[in-house]
């Protein structure tokens, strides 16, 4: 009798024979068929059939066997056929090896690959037959986790979303996978490129296959699909992408809203959302059917012919197959096998798409992990302040900047180019929480102390202080910055301290009031610049400043120094004021101001000197010693009213060596006093000029006159006197007129004696001085104030 069916397992036809079969095989499911096995063993060695390859051998009526392969996952026995049956009824449950990614699960993290590369990752370490044909290409995915999901479900999740799905081809010894994303992966039914209609009331030749029985079912989808997210590199774009193309029928322009569709970029949100609607939309039309035909497999195509409608005779694609195959009996007068295939077909015209039915891993709240960095990094950064971090379930992670993508922290003040920052360090343990419960969307909210992460105050001792404490980079541990409060009662403080510098910019006021005392200690250089004013007040006590190697005070400007009470300045070791440009004033409005110099004082004023007392008395006293005034380019002193008085007591010297001596009194009289009164010029003559009469008074007056004597007078002249005489010389008086009165002596010791006047005048010498001393190539004449040698005065009319 010839067998439709055939198993081949590893014990061969003869010890395991083909029964039954129901099962179902369908575009993007794991098949599962329940096949019975006659043997007529009754120890089949059942644990060493698990895990072994089965196929059924089903013979079609083109010729070509037809194979359906899988791995036997589960064997049962189930005990005699009949009573009087010599076989022994053993079940294997057949599954695809994919099903194997069911009985393993993990925490695995991939970056930067594409949801193709994951693919390849997971399913080759397998072993197993899989091929790709796929169309489209798919986007590099920057961070994706699987987490706490079997293989199957993490794979299955990535392929939904993608629009990517599967099938399988099936051969005697093996069964492919087959990757697929769009109709033209799909190959035409293998001897059935066309199946025609024929109702099952209709009489048949049994030796044709025929589809006999075909259901057409129309269904409300929705029209319009729209996906939204966020990108914080892209926190202004818009990644609202819409897909739109109702079906024609009415409320088929519902539309779909999914937020956080899974892309960053605009263009990778048009293609899901494209996905997304031909998802919703594969299910619009569901058409089913039954047939005999033997070869009848998803993921292949046909062409329908004779259908109930004329509109359905067209191009399918098998999505589902539902198989029940039951051999005919092995014992003489059996019952005739039967072969029944229920199926579901779509259109061609619209693309598949595998629902999502796999459930997207929740993380269920927040976790924590350790930062990490590459090695010898303390801090491991990118320009947004992310860091990479180590998860606890990360058995592959090799604790360093590969462990995870790069994961946001999050501040409790964040806004454009203001807030609180402080990174995370390597070796901390933070607090990770995930955007929507989503693992591949990890943002750190929170740091804690460890064991090995302690806090830097011993508690609970010191549970009163808080603040904030860092650490110096690669440094010692001792090394910190930090801002320190302590709330305990009668300890309240705070503590500020920067390891290396310490830089406060104030862009309007600042103000401090320190109600007790303040100790400031440099330990180097301070500089103080202000670019206005500066205002120091002390209310109370002094303003006491030491500078023990000396100080400076520059002032480019003008300087002002006001003090409404006494001021007192003392300088041990010599003071030096500088004045560069400008002037320098000091201004005493009320009382003296008093200088004192215990050891001299050197003024050098190179551009002019300009002293001024307004009201009042200047005195200057030297009690010890001498005062010495230079002046290279001329001196002048003016008393403008109220006149003056110089008291030498120790004698006085003027000395001009170069330019005149004129002293000059405008109003009143000028009055010379002293012991002696000698007027000696040296080179030249002495005149003597007044407008009124000259006099000349003393007990004895006497001229000297080296060569002659000339008196010349413009009207008389008038000598009174007790006695005259000349010695070795001859006096010669020429005038117009001029008198003498009082007494008059002449000690003439010259050749020629020579005294002119206009008005007051001895000859045309005029003198304005009563103070005089000339002495003229041995002439000498004296006159006047300092020494009185006769009394007479002379007037020339």
């Amino acid at each position: 009798m010839d067998r439709v069916v055939k198993a081949h397992t590893p014990l061969g036809e003869e010890q395991l024979l083909f029964r039954s079969m129901h099962g179902s095989e369908g575009l993007s499911q794991l098949f599962e068929f329940e096949v019975d096995l006659l043997s007529p063993n009754t120890s089949v060695d059942m644990k060493g059939l698990l895990g072994k390859p089965l196929a059924l051998e089903i013979q079609t009526l083109s010729g070509t066997p037809r194979y359906l392969n899988g791995q036997i996952t589960r064997f049962t026995m189930i005990g005699r056929e009949g009573g009087s049956s010599r076989y022994t009824v053993y079940r294997a449950s057949v599954r695809p090896w994919l099903w194997y990614l069911t009985r393993t699960s993990d925490c695995k993290i991939f970056q930067n690959k594409s949801v193709v590369e994951i693919l390849e990752d997971v399913l080759g370490e397998y072993g197993f037959a899989f091929e790709k044909k796929l169309s489209a290409s798919y986007r590099q995915w920057e961070y994706c986790v699987q987490y706490q999901e079997t293989d199957f479900a993490f794979v299955s999740r990535l392929m939904e979303h993608e629009g990517i799905y599967y099938y399988f081809k099936h051969d005697k010894n093996q069964h492919t996978l087959v990757l697929a994303d769009d109709m033209s992966a799909h190959e035409t039914l293998p001897g059935y490129p066309k199946i025609g209609y024929l109702a099952s009331d209709r009489a048949t030749d049994p030796g044709r296959e025929v589809i006999d029985q075909w259901e057409v079912t129309e269904e409300i989808r929705p029209g319009t699909y729209v996906v939204d997210d966020f990108d914080f590199k892209k926190p202004r774009a818009d990644l609202l992408n819409t897909r739109s193309q109702p079906r024609g029928n009415d409320h088929g322009r519902y539309e779909m809203y999914e937020w956080m569709g899974g892309y960053s970029d605009a263009g990778q949100g048009e293609h899901y959302a494209r996905i997304r609607l031909e998802e919703a939309q594969a299910q619009a039309e569901v058409d089913t059917g039954h047939t005999n035909v033997r070869g009848m497999a998803p993921g292949y195509r046909f062409t329908m012919q004779n259908a109930p409608r004329n509109e359905d005779n067209r191009e399918y694609l098998v999505v589902s197959v539902m198989y029940s195959l039951r051999e005919g009996g092995y014992a003489s007068g059996g019952m005739p096998g039967e072969y029944s295939f229920h199926f579901g077909v779509q259109p061609t015209s619209f693309p598949f798409r595998a629902r999502r039915i796999t459930r997207v891993p929740s993380t269920q709240g927040p976790q924590t992990a350790t930062v990490v960095g590459p090695p010898g990094e303390d801090i491991w950064i990118d320009k947004y302040g992310r860091v990479k971090v180590q998860f606890r379930w990360d058995r592959y992670g090799q604790r360093n900047e590969d462990s995870s993508c790069w994961v946001r922290v999050s501040s409790a003040w964040a806004g454009s180019n203001f807030g609180a920052v402080n990174h995370p360090r390597v070796g901390q343990e933070v607090i990770v929480d995930f955007i929507a419960g989503c693992p591949d969307r990890p943002i750190i909210i929170g740091r804690v102390y460890n064991a090995d992460q302690m806090p830097p105050l011993e508690l609970p001792a010191k549970a009163t202080v808080s603040g904030f404490i860092s650490r110096t980079i690669k440094g010692d541990g001792e090394l910190a910055n930090h801002f320190i409060i302590d709330d305990d009662p009668g300890c309240e403080s705070i503590k500020l301290h920067a390891q290396k510098d310490l830089t406060i910019d104030v862009e309007n006021n600042e103000s401090h009031t320190v109600e007790g005392n303040r100790t400031t200690h440099i330990q180097k250089n301070d500089e103080l610049t202000v670019d206005e004013a500066r205002t120091t007040t002390v209310v109370n006590g002094l303003d006491h400043a030491i500078y023990k190697s000396g100080s400076k005070l520059e002032v480019t400007k003008k300087a002002e120094h006001f003090f409404n009470n006494a001021i007192e300045i003392t300088t041990k070791e010599g003071a030096t004021e500088t004045v560069q440009t400008g002037d320098s004033h000091v201004h005493v409005l009320a009382g003296l101001r008093h200088e004192k110099f215990d050891n001299g004082l050197h003024v050098d004023v190179k551009n002019g000197m300009i002293e001024h007392v307004h009201t009042g008395d200047s005195t200057l006293q030297t009690v010890a010693g001498k005062r010495f005034e230079n002046y290279k380019t001329g001196w002048d002193r003016k008393v403008l009213g109220g006149g003056g008085t110089d008291e030498i007591k120790g004698g006085l010297t003027e000395t001009i060596t170069g330019g005149n001596h004129t002293s000059t009194v405008s109003e009143g009289d000028y009055i010379g006093k002293a012991k002696n009164v000698t007027i000696d010029a040296t080179d030249g003559d002495i005149r003597i000029t007044a407008t009124g009469n000259v006099h000349i008074e003393g007990e004895v007056v006497s001229r000297t006159n080296r060569a002659k004597v000339e008196d010349t007078a413009p009207e008389r002249r008038t000598i009174t006197t007790g006695h005259s005489y000349a010695d070795n010389q001859t006096m010669e008086l020429h005038s117009n007129f001029a008198y003498f009165n009082n007494w008059s002596q002449f000690s003439l010791g010259i050749t020629k004696g020579e005294i002119y006047g206009s008005s007051h005048a001895v000859g045309v010498y005029t003198t304005t001085s009563t103070a005089m001393r000339v002495r003229n190539n041995g002439h000498e004449f004296e006159v006047g104030l300092t020494r009185t040698i006769f009394k007479a005065l002379t007037s020339l009319f």
